[in-house]
């Protein structure tokens, strides 16, 4: 007898299809007190001005292909692609890509894309058309959601892939200690907890000896850092050089 053997596990639902629907701009900033576009957007704008440009200046990058890895809407891509030849939006949710891509064609946006993938398992894939070329691939308020360390490692070894010999990753992290209060709050129910400390959204700590593990074994060097053991700690990275052969 030929009986298929059903399984009793559920299918896992992505949390962030979940987000998009209920409320795209307060699950992606946070920060913000009450749903109102106006101050999502301004504050895409400010990130761009005081954090991405001087990038763009220190590192003397090319602006020709910028990337950003949980791009959510489109809350910095927008702002970024009026330097950059071409803004490509990576996320796993696919109500946040319709609606950036509403967003671009509503605006007339055109260098301006984005991209859904499953995760990690097929970033490349998905992106493979940007091997080697991306001037700038940053990511901002994302790491810190992601649940497996593994993960991040597979995401860094798609990153190193995808930038230019010049390029740079600008990645951000919580590198803060993981004190009493933080290990009671990842125990708890989510019934008992605050809607951006539940599992999915909460931020997650790592601690910078693991992340640069990761960033080790993915091929890449460290070539700057910012506000390290916070809850903003970002790193900027880089495809080594070949060295120099002086004979």
């Amino acid at each position: 007898m030929n009986a298929k053997v059903q399984s009793n596990k559920r299918p896992t639902v992505n949390p962030w299809e979940r987000f998009a629907e209920i409320d795209p701009y307060r699950y992606i900033f946070t920060e913000m007190k009450r749903t109102d576009p106006k101050t999502f957007w301004e504050s895409g704008e400010r990130v761009v001005h005081a954090e991405l440009l001087p990038l763009l200046h220190t590192h003397s990058l090319r602006r020709l292909v910028g990337l950003e890895l949980g791009s959510g809407v489109g809350r910095l891509a927008f702002p970024l692609a009026r330097h950059f030849q071409r803004v490509v939006g990576v996320d796993v949710a696919s109500g946040m890509v319709l609606r950036g891509r509403s967003v671009a064609r509503d605006n007339g946006v055109q260098n301006v894309s984005f991209i859904q993938i499953a995760g990690s398992e097929d970033f490349l894939e998905r992106a493979g058309d940007f091997v080697g070329s991306c001037d700038l691939i940053y990511s901002l308020l994302v790491f810190q959601h992601i649940p497996k360390l593994s993960m991040i490692e597979d995401y860094l070894h798609v990153i190193r892939v995808l930038l230019h010999q010049r390029g740079v990753a600008y990645l951000q992290f919580d590198t803060r200690q993981q004190g009493v209060g933080y290990r009671l709050k990842t125990w708890l129910p989510d019934s008992l907890l605050p809607r951006f400390w539940r599992r999915g959204i909460r931020r997650i700590r790592r601690s910078s000896a693991d992340i640069e593990g990761c960033i080790r074994r993915a091929g890449m060097e460290i070539v700057g850092e910012l506000s390290p053991q916070t809850a903003y700690h970002r790193y900027v990275l880089r495809v080594p050089r070949p060295a120099v052969d002086s004979k």
